[in-house]
């Protein structure tokens, strides 16, 4: 995992990322394999137990096994719009590093280029990952979910923007469904100052209260309530989750004023980094409180962007060792 985050200002955006690269290996807990010889034995009457090879492969879970640094995940697309990645880092025998160059001289070359609206930047941008991930796919079984956010300042109009470019978990036979759609991309809604991907469990909580787990379980709700009374699920349409999300006497006034996001606004963008750094502090700190490996950290890039355009802060330079 990672964390990148866009932190907007009144004149600009501030975005950061860590540089570690997570590794997974399907593994099986001690105590879920005791657990599992537990209820086998109390199941039969017999002194012997008979063993499926399916259930013993379904007991291990693929879990982050060891991180290594140094991974690019921040870089410069053009003069006022940056890319940040979080998730997989390869597409097709390719680090997300080379395909941003190889599309970058590829815009290079297009006559008018500069002059394009991001909207449109955006669009071949997709067209181009589309490409690559089907590519990916007839050589290998499947790829994993790759997160990009696309951090643009029209220096014109002073207004930032955030996209998100999401690249679906996929498998082979996702390339025979013609109405597949292998990646998905959105605008940030306009009282988004911070977006975030990657492991942000702890900024959502802080930004977003208790709004996003209410929101997202609303649909599950419905759809358990729904089974259970033999309901036609087709009648759970999207707009009627939608009022239920939006219903005061469901998700009370006091959700609403916890959400820190809405308080956010007019910052500076000496503000906006010294934000975006203390969220990513956050996230780096509060692992050494839990079990699980380290997933974010190493060198932590940070860059803005302004009427000058993007530039980097801090960590894309090679600095002298510690021990010398």
């Amino acid at each position: 995992m990672t964390f990148i985050a866009s932190v907007i200002a009144k004149n600009g955006i501030a975005i950061i990322a860590d540089s570690l690269v997570t590794t997974s290996h399907p593994v099986i807990e001690y105590r879920d394999f005791l657990s599992f010889f537990e209820t086998k034995s109390k199941a039969t009457k017999s002194s012997s137990i008979k063993l499926d090879p399916r259930e013993i492969i379904n007991l291990f879970e693929t879990k982050p096994h060891h991180t290594k640094d140094f991974e690019e995940k921040l870089f410069e697309y053009d003069k006022f719009t940056a890319i940040t990645t979080a998730g997989s880092a390869n597409i097709n025998d390719k680090s997300i590093i080379d395909l941003i160059e190889e599309i970058k001289s590829r815009n290079s070359k297009q006559k008018g280029y500069n002059a394009k609206k991001i909207e449109t930047k955006i669009k071949e941008l997709c067209e181009y990952l589309e490409i690559e991930v089907k590519e990916h796919l007839k050589e290998k079984t499947s790829i994993k979910d790759i997160a990009f956010l696309i951090s643009h300042y029209n220096p014109r109009k002073n207004v930032s923007s955030v996209y998100k470019i999401n690249i679906r978990a996929s498998s082979q036979k996702n390339l025979k469904d013609n109405n597949y759609n292998f990646l998905e991309y959105n605008k940030s809604e306009a009282y988004e100052k911070v977006v975030c991907e990657g492991q942000n469990r702890i900024s959502e909580k802080i930004l977003f209260g208790d709004f996003p787990a209410v929101y997202n379980i609303i649909p599950k709700i419905a759809d358990k309530i729904a089974g259970d009374f033999s309901i036609d699920k087709k009648l759970i349409t999207r707009e009627y989750l939608d009022g239920l999300r939006k219903d005061q006497n469901i998700i009370s006034s006091a959700i609403f004023s916890d959400m820190k996001m809405f308080r956010l606004s007019d910052l500076s963008l000496q503000q906006a980094v010294d934000l975006a750094s203390l969220l990513m502090r956050l996230e780096i700190d509060f692992q050494n409180y839990t079990e699980d490996i380290p997933t974010v950290g190493g060198v932590i890039k940070l860059a803005v962007i302004d009427k000058k355009g993007f530039r980097f802060i801090s960590g894309h330079e090679i600095v002298k060792p510690g021990n010398i």
